[in-house]
């Protein structure tokens, strides 16, 4: 026999979309603190939402132990219910969201740092000018317990998996070479072979593992051999290490665009990754989301910038290289 309206009522009145939203952030980092953090809340302020939710639903959702907050049976089920919820509330964002408007609000970048650092901001000015109601949120993944907020609409990566809903497209192709100073030359000699190479001091990037088929055979063998003297998890740390001495290192040829004292050793590239422009589809119907891809299409476009181009082009060729026509890349 089917409730009635009332029942019905009486039922979603136990519910508040905020305390299942807290309740999923528990679940899923399983400690209260770090709930707290994700949320921007206080710690008491989750734990007497927490009691409330219980209260309201008649049942216990989590049990404490020496190793934390774990889920109940009830509160397991809890969790894949409100993980569905949130789900459906993206959907429902990315699907309606600014299908009459919107040139103006916040758009939600994800990008790697040292793309974000060296080649968006330096570009971001010019865009922002003939676009003044677009705000850029850029998150490079840094610092994982201060996220920012909102659901990102387009995202620079270099891994090959992704969600089945996600439209991707290659938006440029990475060649990573061996750098180094001219200082740190001077002092420790130009290696000339893959082999003198691992006799030197190295500065490792630790993300250098995407993609595996496109790097160089031997490079692994390399970096093993190699003494590590600063690895890394952050592109513009690892940049200031090869810059300033530290030892040699994989860098984008692009880099001599804007570091154009650091040398490139005369070895053949250690790597070719591409790089891709992901969004779900619908965000597109959004017209600042649509303004920002067009500026990330242009910022990488390879018929301007060779060194983007699928095939390798030697930075000493990049001038000349663009006075020749490439076709262009597939947009996405």
């Amino acid at each position: 026999m089917r409730g009635s309206a009332n029942d019905d009522e009486e039922l979603w009145r136990r519910l508040d979309w905020n305390d299942v939203r807290t309740f999923l952030a528990v679940a899923e980092s399983g400690s209260l603190n770090a709930a707290a953090r994700a949320l921007g809340m206080t710690q008491p302020t989750i734990s007497r939402r927490m009691e409330d939710l219980e209260y309201r639903l008649g049942t216990r959702l989590f049990s404490r132990s020496s190793r934390g907050i774990e889920l109940t049976d009830a509160g397991e089920v809890v969790r894949d219910h409100a993980a569905g919820m949130a789900r459906f509330g993206g959907s429902i964002v990315r699907e309606v969201a600014g299908r009459d408007q919107n040139d103006a609000g916040r758009v939600r970048l994800a990008a790697p740092d040292g793309l974000a650092s060296y080649v968006l901001m330096p570009a971001l000015a010019a865009f922002q000018r003939t676009n003044p109601q677009i705000q850029l949120a850029v998150d490079c993944g840094l610092w994982r317990d201060s996220p920012l907020e909102g659901e990102t609409e387009l995202s620079l990566e270099m891994t090959e998996s992704m969600p089945a809903d996600v439209v991707s497209a290659p938006i440029a192709t990475l060649h990573y070479a061996y750098f180094a100073s001219r200082e740190y030359l001077e002092l420790y000699g130009t290696p000339r072979n893959l082999i003198e190479v691992a006799e030197h001091r190295m500065v490792h990037h630790t993300s250098h593992k995407e993609q595996v088929r496109t790097w160089h055979p031997k490079f692994s063998s390399v970096t093993g051999l190699a003494g590590m003297h600063l690895v890394s998890n952050s592109s513009a740390t690892t940049l200031m290490g090869i810059k300033h001495g530290v030892g040699l290192g994989i860098l984008p040829t692009y880099v001599v665009m804007f570091e154009p004292d650091l040398v490139m050793l005369d070895l053949e590239p250690m790597a070719h990754p591409v790089l891709f422009l992901r969004h779900h589809g619908a965000v597109e119907r959004q017209g600042r989301v649509k303004r920002v891809k067009e500026w990330l299409l242009e910022l990488f476009d390879p018929a301007d910038k060779p060194w983007y181009r699928e095939e390798f082009i030697h930075p000493r060729d990049f001038e000349r290289a663009r006075t020749r026509p490439s076709p262009r890349r597939r947009r996405a």
